[in-house]
């Protein structure tokens, strides 16, 4: 009654002469927020039904291509829209639908965008039950259907199916999958994960053979390959070892070799364990029983003696055995083939490319056996090694300068590959005083050997694709010698000798421009030439690498005195002053031997 009063006066116009109402201020100021509260908002479900739960109950009705299934589909959901009408979809439109039940009463469903749908204005919980039926699909042996499942939050699955068999039930991404046996039915219970379908399917359950399977004895068969490298005083071999094994399953291996080998390794996958016994023999144990293929790797050695067989694996507990030897020879060794028992020899074309690829000599003798006693002598013949070559030089080019008071200056320049040597040995015209050296583009000092030779130290040549890369090699050194006569004479000029032979030698003399030599006069150990038959060709002067690079630096801590890299020793420049008349003077195929021309000459000097 307040209320309607208040809202009354409210509601009449503040100038309204009508009539007034009184109240104490405390009372109107409580009754005017009450009348001024606003109505709480509505809150909206953010969906307008859910499911919780799904139930599928069902059995298979029929046989052969008859058969279906018969489903009955227990669902629990809920409405959350307060006002207006809300549709739920409940089952898929491809299954056929035979009831449909709301509470426990008919209910009318119809189709929307594939579902079959309940169309309701009563918000709150419900219960449906809908039956249905769906064809079963068989192949290969394999029963099942396929269904859509609704979007609840839980699915359960039961299914029963007659069959004088067990079955084995398949549900793909089912939880919880349990079978039971109830005299001739066949029972299975699964808990399904929210999909869109759901897929069952069963098949003739086989018969639990793990205990015969157990008690069967398996059955290995084998092929073994030995590559036999043969060097000096010992012979190394690699045996890889391909076990098929059938029936069951085995952990354990014993591979039997001669006494005296050392085994360096044993490869394989999931060894735990290896032993070598007394005789020779490996004893392999797994962390798994194998199955299949299996391969299995020895590597030994023995040494070698003269008329030994090869020591050869003998393979235990194997069906059949196939044995490839493949002997190649990795020093300077003859190998002679003896009359083998056992094993045949065969062509090495025949070997298996396992063993011709992993070796990088020529196989020499190729074996093929069937396992059992084999032995295969061999006779192995060493022959003394013959020196090689260890130091070359590609090019040697030369100038020298004659000066009018008949002093020589010469600057020689090497292009070497060196292999081992540590020196380049220089034999010098008598007096001749070296002004500066270098290796590689540095400046190295110089020894002198003995017998008053000059040593040059040298790098290790880099080795590319194969071949060995050459460095620079550069000597300037000065010599003095008498005057030129005026008039006619007879000049004699020499070069450094060195050991190590060289490819070819250009050399040019220079003498005054006031000097012209006689021709046919020229003599020596180095032929007079119109012009060089090719450009000198030198390597770089800085190519030396940094393997060479160490090299040079541990020549400057060992060497000391006897001749190495001068620290801080920056590569002296001296320039020749290359003037006057040239000629050219060449050789092929320089040994250690004495490098030398003499020519007459006609000398006028310029009166001041």
């Amino acid at each position: 009654m307040i209320l309607f009063l208040l809202s009354l006066a409210l509601a009449a116009p503040l100038n309204s002469s009508q009539g007034k109402v009184e109240l104490p201020w405390n009372d109107f100021s409580t009754l005017y927020q009450k009348y001024m509260a606003e109505t709480p908002p509505k809150i909206v479900s953010p969906r307008d039904w859910t499911l919780d739960r799904a139930v599928f109950t069902g059995s298979v009705v029929g046989e052969g291509e008859d058969a279906y299934a018969i489903i009955k589909l227990q669902l629990r959901g809920e409405i959350h829209k307060q006002e207006g009408w809300a549709t739920v979809p409940l089952l898929g439109a491809s299954t056929a639908l035979r009831s449909a039940k709301i509470g426990g009463k008919d209910a009318a469903l119809f189709v929307q965008s594939g579902y079959y749908t309940l169309i309701t204005n009563k918000p709150g919980t419900f219960d449906a039950e809908l039956e249905f039926a769906v064809k079963l699909f068989a192949a290969d042996g394999e029963t099942g259907f396929t269904i859509p499942l609704p979007a609840a939050g839980a699915t359960v699955i039961g299914l029963a199916v007659k069959s004088e068999d067990e079955l084995d039930f398949d549900v793909p991404g089912a939880g919880g999958l349990n079978t039971t046996s109830v005299g001739t039915e066949r029972r299975l219970e699964a808990y399904v994960p929210s999909m869109s379908s759901l897929t069952v399917s069963w098949a003739r359950k086989l018969k639990d053979t793990a205990v015969d399977e157990a008690k069967r004895e398996a059955r290995v068969y084998a092929e073994a390959r030995t590559l036999v490298g043969v060097s000096e005083g010992v012979l190394t071999c690699r045996t890889d070892i391909d076990y098929t094994v059938l029936h069951n399953k085995v952990d354990k291996f014993h591979v039997s070799l001669p006494a005296d080998v050392t085994v360096l390794e044993v490869r394989g996958a999931g060894i735990r364990n290896w032993t070598q016994g007394k005789d020779g023999g490996i004893d392999v144990e797994l962390n798994y029983g194998a199955e299949g293929l299996y391969k299995l790797g020895v590597d030994y050695e023995r040494a070698l003696t003269s008329g030994a067989d090869i020591p050869l694996v003998k393979l235990s507990g194997v069906t059949r055995e196939t044995d490839y030897v493949g002997v190649d020879a990795r020093s300077a060794v003859e190998l002679v083939a003896k009359t083998a028992t056992g094993a045949v020899p065969i062509d090495v074309r025949e070997l298996p490319a396992a063993i011709t690829g992993q070796t990088d000599y020529p196989v020499l003798l190729a074996y093929r056996a069937r396992g059992g006693d084999v032995k295969i002598p061999l006779e192995v013949k060493q022959h003394p090694d013959m020196d090689m070559l260890v130091t070359l030089v590609d090019t040697a080019s030369a100038e020298t300068l004659v000066t009018e008071d008949g002093r020589r200056m010469t600057r020689i320049r090497y292009g070497v590959r060196n292999n081992r040597k540590q020196f380049l040995k220089m034999e010098l015209p008598k007096d001749a005083e070296v002004w500066s050296a270098s290796v590689a583009g540095r400046g190295v000092k110089v020894a002198r050997g003995e017998g008053g030779g000059v040593l040059i130290p040298l790098v290790r040549s880099d080795a590319s694709g194969g071949a060995l890369s050459a460095f620079l090699v550069e000597l300037v050194y000065v010599e003095g010698g008498a005057e030129l006569a005026n008039g006619k004479g007879n000049l004699k000029v020499a070069m450094p000798t060195v050991d190590a032979p060289s490819s070819v030698l250009q050399w040019t003399v220079y003498i005054p421009a006031t000097a012209t030599i006689v021709p046919k006069t020229s003599k020596g150990t180095v032929r007079r030439v119109d012009w060089f038959s090719a450009a000198p060709v030198l390597p770089a002067e800085a190519v030396v690498t940094q393997q060479a690079q160490h090299a040079l630096n541990a020549e400057v801590t060992n060497q000391g005195e006897t001749g190495a890299l001068g620290q801080g020793v920056e590569p002296v420049e001296v320039q020749l002053p290359l003037t006057g008349n040239a000629y050219y003077f060449e050789k092929m195929l320089v040994l250690s031997e004495d490098l030398w021309v003499s020519f007459d000459y006609k000398h006028k000097v310029k009166v001041r």
